[in-house]
């Protein structure tokens, strides 16, 4: 029961998400509702099995490969049309990624949210996470805003599609994520290295606690086709560029201008937000999507009553 019980919390944390899901799938991003450690090892069979028998029956279906909650077969068409569109703005943001490598500060860039779980409408911007060199946070947001902003990939006011939201920054001190969740861990699961593999890898080490939660996350092997290896110059150009900039007291009135223009937007005081501002992390979420979709996935599967 306890098996059935994951798969149907999987099945309806991702309908959250408008997200139906293969057996390959629902074997990898398997949640672990409860239960002990041993519990937690299913193999692919085992999680094919699972999905046939009368402890799912009347709660999912499945068509062309994609199992769902019982009624919700449109999501299928969703997906493979949000599919299409992502392909297409990863396509765009892979061009992006020749430059990033050049931006003083820059050690890994990756996609993150909808886009990366290929989820994004036509209108929908990139969100992307970025880690920056330790004790430079602050030099290397503005250059990295600045850069993105000149050459109009910059999500800012009304001009939201195909540019990049950057609500998101760490040093590279700090890759290890602190807010050890859900909806964290699906969102780490499914981010899309475009920049800085050597770090991506070893964020992946440090945030290995994923698998407390989705016991079947492993560290990436193979890394997606959306990732671009940096060209031969980008490291010495970078190198030079940051002996230029590399001053403390330039990070520090940066600092001290973002923070005071952080705290001065009404954005910062809506209930609910989720905003941090410090010398190695830097978070502008006003209104983060975790706490919405865990609540509404709990009222979700609840109204399942598996196991009741």
């Amino acid at each position: 029961m306890s098996l059935s019980k994951d798969l149907l919390g999987t099945i309806a944390y991702y309908d959250v998400f408008g997200l139906p899901l293969t057996a390959f799938e629902i074997w990898e991003h398997r949640i672990v509702m409860d239960g002990p450690e041993e519990d937690r090892r299913a193999s692919l069979r085992d999680i094919v099995r699972a999905l046939g028998e009368d402890a799912l029956a009347g709660r999912i279906e499945t068509r062309d490969g994609f199992y769902f909650l019982k009624g919700h077969g449109d999501l299928v068409d969703s997906r493979l049309r949000k599919d299409k569109i992502s392909s297409a703005k990863l396509k765009r943001v892979r061009r992006l990624a020749r430059l990033l490598p050049f931006v003083p500060f820059v050690r890994m860039v990756g996609v993150t949210g909808s886009l990366a779980m290929k989820q994004s409408d036509t209108e929908s911007d990139w969100d992307l996470f970025v880690v920056l060199k330790e004790g430079r946070i602050w030099t290397g947001r503005t250059i990295l805003t600045g850069f993105l902003h000149m050459i109009g990939k910059r999500r800012h006011g009304e001009w939201s599609r195909d540019r990049a939201c950057l609500n998101y920054y760490v040093a590279l001190d700090r890759l290890e994520i602190s807010s050890k969740d859900l909806f964290s861990a699906n969102e780490y699961r499914f981010l899309i290295p475009i920049v800085g593999e050597d770090v991506f890898r070893r964020f992946e080490l440090r945030n290995r606690w994923i698998a407390d939660l989705q016991p079947n996350f492993h560290p990436t092997e193979l890394l997606p086709l959306w990732y671009r290896p940096e060209p031969s110059a980008a490291p010495f150009i970078q190198r030079f560029l940051e002996r230029l900039l590399d001053s403390s007291s330039l990070e520090s009135a940066l600092g001290r201008w973002q923070k005071g223009k952080i705290e001065r937007n009404p954005k910062t005081k809506w209930e609910g937000a989720h905003i941090e501002a410090t010398d190695s992390t830097l978070i502008f979420l006003p209104r983060p999507r975790g706490p919405r979709h865990f609540e509404k996935f709990t009222r979700l599967f609840a109204e399942l009553r598996i196991g009741k």
